[in-house]
């Protein structure tokens, strides 16, 4: 009976040992929860995002199906590609928790007249998506950056457009 009891207390100092070991590791030296890096961090801050943007806004201004739209194809040529570029990235940089402040216009008036389609929306998400595999962004990071996105769509497509 004693030997049972001693080895009913081994386990459970044992399991007690390692459920702190595993929690402690959320603990920093100071004692306080250590807290996860945000989404700007995870992708590499700055010059990670705007790589990534760079080669996106470089893919999408040139796409036939994104340019058959008149509108579009008026607005976003390779000229204002810095433009663009710069714009996207700031809004990226702050959306992600970046020291950032975008100051461009919302979603809705940098649209506005373009009349976005469906497919070409559905396209915009291709190439992105598309863009950020060749960058090996995780999958994680790369949900959080749709889940940032997607809500945007309400403000871009023009619903029965084209």
């Amino acid at each position: 009976m004693l030997h049972s009891n001693i080895n009913k207390l081994m386990s459970t100092l044992l399991i007690l040992t390692v459920s702190i070991l595993i929690t402690g590791t959320a603990y920093s030296q100071s004692g306080s929860v250590s807290e996860e890096k945000s989404l700007y961090e995870r992708l590499g801050g700055l010059e990670g995002i705007s790589l990534v943007v760079s080669d996106f806004v470089d893919v999408f201004i040139q796409d036939q199906v994104i340019m058959s739209n008149p509108r579009v194809k008026e607005r976003k040529t390779p000229e204002s590609a810095p433009y663009i570029k710069y714009q996207v990235t700031t809004m990226v940089c702050q959306a992600t928790g970046g020291p950032c402040e975008y100051t461009g216009l919302d979603m809705r008036e940098a649209h506005k007249g373009l009349n976005v389609s469906d497919s070409e929306w559905d396209r915009m998400v291709e190439i992105f998506a598309e863009t950020l595999a060749k960058h090996n962004v995780p999958e994680r990071e790369t949900q959080e950056l749709f889940g940032i996105l997607g809500p945007t769509k309400d403000d871009i497509v023009v619903t029965g457009s084209r």
